[in-house]
C-alpha cells in the first residue's frame, strides 16, 4: 500500500485567497457511539430522528464508508487522514492515544489556507501540551478531556453541569452539554461570519456515550418503548442531538450561511447499546472488526458545491479519506510531502453511477501484531470483507457475516493478505514506539499525568480508577523533558481538582441516574516513585493529606516515571493514578 500524496492546492477553489467569502464553510458534526443503525432514517423502528433524517434526505450519502471500531483512533484518522497505527493515536487507552507531532492536522490545513478553526466538545487526542486542540490547529476551543464524563480525568463530570475548559479556563455550565456545545459554536460561528470570515468548525459530540443520562423529557419518551433503562437514555440522547441539529440547520438559514455551507454528519464507531434493537443487518457493534463495529454514517450537503441531487453512493471508503477529499472539494493546499493513507473522493462524487479507483482499505486499531495472531482487524476490498487472516465475507451476499467463504477464494484472501502485509511492512519499524507526555521547564508549567496514559494498561474510566486497576505498582509513563534538571512530582489517589484525601474512597456518581459505588478507601501510609526503573524513591503519606510529594532528576529528553502507593506494612497497593509534574524553583 502506497499512500497518496497531495502536495499543492487542489479543486476548483483552490485559486481562492484566503479569507475569500466564496470560500465555504465546512461542518463536521461526530457523535460518540452512535452506529449507523441508530436512526430512523436507516431503518430503525423505535428510535426517531426526524432532523437528521431530514439531513440525510439532504445529502450526498456514503452507505459502505469505515471508520475504526472504537472512538480514539477514528479521531486520529479524521485528523491526520493517516490510519492510526501510522499517526500513533491507536488505542482509547494505554499510553497510546496521541497523535505523532509530525503529521499535520485538518485544522492546521484549514488554518494554513486562511480558515478559522473551532473544536466544540470532545477532543479525546491529549490533555496535555503539545497534543492539547489549541496545540494542534484549533484557535477556538470549547471542550472537556479525556473520552467523556466518566473518564478517569473528568471522574465527576455532569452532563447536566458540565465542567469545561474555555480555552484553557475551567467554566461551569448549567446547560445540557450537548446544548452547550452547539450553542458555543453558534456563537464562535456568527462571529466568524460578522467578520466576513471563512471557518472551519468541528462538532466532536461526548453522546450518546455512557455514563447514559438524558434529559428527563427524552428519557420519558423511549423508557415506555424499550426495556433496558440504559437504552432508553442511549436513544434519548441521540435525541438530543436530533433537536441540536435542526438548531444548527435554522440558524445557518437565519444567518444566510446555509447554501455555502459544508456540513459533514458522521459517527465513530458502531453502536454501544442500540443494537439489540437494530443493528442495519450488521454482525458485531463498537469494539468489532466485523461490520457492526466500524461501517458509519456518512452525511455530506453542501447547496452550492454543485454534488449533484442527494443519493446514496456504495463505494468502499473510510474516515482517513475525509481530509484529503475536503482539502479537494474546498482547494486547500496541504503542506509539502504531507502523505495521507486515504484518498479524494471527489472523483466519486462527480462519476455519474458513483464509482471510483479500485482500492483497498484496512480497519486497525490497537494491536501492535500481524492478524494471524491478532484478530480484530479487517481489509476491506469492494464486497469483500477480510477479518484476521482467515475469514472472508462478501458483504452483497452476506451483509450480516455468516457465512466465511475463505475457502472458496483463495486466491481473494491471498491478495488481501497482500495488501495487509504491505501495509504492515511501512509501519513496523515504528510500531512499538509510544508518544510521550511533554514535561515542561518554564516557570508556571506544569504537566498532569494520569492512569490512562500508563503503557499497556486499560485503566482509563472513574469506575476502574475508583475500584482500582492495574498491577499493585500502576503503570509506566513515557515522558520528553524539554530540558534536564529538577523537577517536583506530586503522585495522588483522586484527581487534582477534588481535593480528597488519599486514603478516602472516591465521591459517587451515577449511570443513567443510577448510583454506583464510590470506590474503594485504601491504607495508604506511603508513595513510591522510580525514574527509568531504577530503585524507587519512597516518601511517607502525611495524615489527611491529598498527595505525595517528590523531587527527582530529569534528563533531557525521554524517561520513564511510575509511582504507587504502599500500606503500613510496605507492601505495594495501586498505582498512583494521578500526577503533576513541574520544574523545580
Amino acid at each position: 500500500m502506497t499512500a497518496a500524496i497531495l502536495a499543492v492546492a487542489i479543486g476548483a477553489c483552490g485559486t481562492s485567497a484566503p479569507g475569500d467569502l466564496r470560500r465555504p464553510n465546512v461542518i463536521i458534526i461526530l457523535t460518540d457511539d452512535q452506529g449507523y443503525g441508530d436512526m430512523s432514517a436507516h431503518g430503525n423502528p423505535v428510535l426517531e430522528t426526524p432532523n437528521l433524517d431530514k439531513l440525510h434526505d439532504e445529502s450526498v450519502r456514503l452507505t459502505d464508508f469505515h471508520v475504526a471500531p472504537v472512538c480514539t483512533p477514528t479521531r486520529g484518522e479524521l485528523m491526520t487522514g493517516q490510519y492510526s497505527l501510522r499517526n500513533k493515536a491507536g488505542m482509547v487507552p494505554a499510553g497510546r492515544n496521541l497523535m505523532r507531532r509530525d503529521v499535520p492536522t485538518m485544522p492546521e490545513v484549514f488554518a494554513a489556507n486562511g480558515y478559522a478553526t473551532g473544536l466544540f466538545g470532545k477532543w479525546h487526542l491529549g490533555d496535555t501540551y503539545p497534543h492539547r486542540p489549541v496545540d494542534r490547529g484549533f484557535e477556538r476551543v470549547v471542550w472537556h478531556k479525556g473520552w467523556g464524563f466518566a473518564s478517569e480525568i473528568e471522574y465527576d463530570n455532569d452532563y447536566y453541569y458540565t465542567r469545561y475548559l474555555d480555552q484553557d479556563i475551567v467554566r461551569f455550565s448549567d446547560r445540557f452539554c450537548t446544548d452547550l456545545w452547539f450553542d458555543a459554536a453558534m456563537e464562535w460561528m456568527g462571529e466568524q461570519a460578522d467578520a466576513g470570515q471563512p471557518f472551519f468548525t468541528y462538532l466532536a459530540l461526548n453522546t450518546p456515550h455512557s455514563p447514559f443520562n438524558s434529559l428527563a423529557k427524552h428519557y420519558q419518551a423511549y423508557g415506555a418503548r424499550v426495556e433496558d433503562p440504559l437504552l432508553a437514555h442511549f436513544f434519548g440522547l441521540i435525541a438530543s442531538i436530533d433537536e441540536n441539529v435542526a438548531r444548527l440547520d435554522r440558524w445557518l438559514g437565519e444567518r444566510g450561511l446555509r447554501q455555502n455551507t459544508l456540513l459533514l454528519f458522521m459517527n465513530d464507531n458502531g453502536t454501544a447499546k442500540g443494537e439489540t434493537v437494530f443493528n442495519a443487518g450488521m454482525r458485531g457493534k463498537k469494539g468489532s472488526p466485523y461490520d457492526g463495529g466500524h461501517r458509519a454514517i456518512f452525511f455530506l450537503r453542501w447547496p452550492d458545491g454543485e454534488l449533484g441531487d442527494p443519493r446514496e453512493i456504495r463505494y468502499a471508503s473510510h474516515v482517513a479519506d475525509v481530509l484529503p477529499t475536503l482539502a479537494d472539494l474546498v482547494g486547500l493546499a496541504v503542506p509539502q510531502g504531507a502523505s495521507f493513507d486515504g484518498d479524494t473522493l471527489v472523483p466519486v462524487f462527480r462519476s455519474p453511477d458513483g464509482t471510483g479507483a479500485d482500492r483497498k482499505i484496512v480497519v486497525q486499531y490497537g494491536g501492535r501484531i500481524r492478524p494471524e495472531q491478532y484478530s480484530d482487524s479487517a481489509v476491506i476490498w469492494n464486497q469483500w470483507r477480510l477479518v484476521g487472516d482467515s475469514e472472508l465475507y462478501d458483504i452483497h451476499a452476506d451483509p450480516g457475516q455468516k457465512s466465511n467463504v475463505a475457502d472458496q477464494n483463495e486466491e481473494v484472501v491471498r491478495e488481501m493478505r497482500a495488501h495487509y502485509e504491505r501495509y504492515w511492512s511501512e509501519i513496523a519499524e515504528s510500531v512499538e514506539e509510544v508518544e510521550p507526555l511533554v514535561i515542561r521547564s518554564g516557570p508556571g508549567t506544569f504537566t498532569d499525568l494520569t492512569s490512562n496514559s500508563w503503557v499497556e494498561v486499560d485503566c482509563d474510566n472513574r469506575t476502574r480508577v475508583a475500584e482500582t486497576c492495574g498491577p499493585a505498582r500502576g503503570g509506566v509513563w513515557q515522558v520528553d523533558a524539554r530540558a534536564a534538571g529538577r523537577y517536583l512530582v506530586e503522585v495522588r489517589r483522586w484527581p487534582f481538582h477534588l481535593e480528597r484525601d488519599l486514603t478516602k474512597a472516591g465521591p459517587a456518581a451515577t449511570i443513567g441516574g443510577v448510583l454506583i459505588t464510590p470506590g474503594k478507601a485504601l491504607a495508604i501510609r506511603s508513595a513510591a516513585l522510580s525514574v527509568n526503573g531504577a530503585n524507587p524513591t519512597v516518601s511517607t503519606a502525611g495524615k489527611g493529606a491529598r498527595g505525595v510529594p517528590f523531587e527527582v532528576t530529569l534528563l533531557e529528553g525521554r524517561s520513564t516515571l511510575q509511582a504507587w502507593f504502599r500500606d503500613a506494612s510496605g507492601r505495594d497497593i495501586s498505582g498512583a493514578y494521578y500526577a503533576r509534574v513541574q520544574r523545580a524553583e
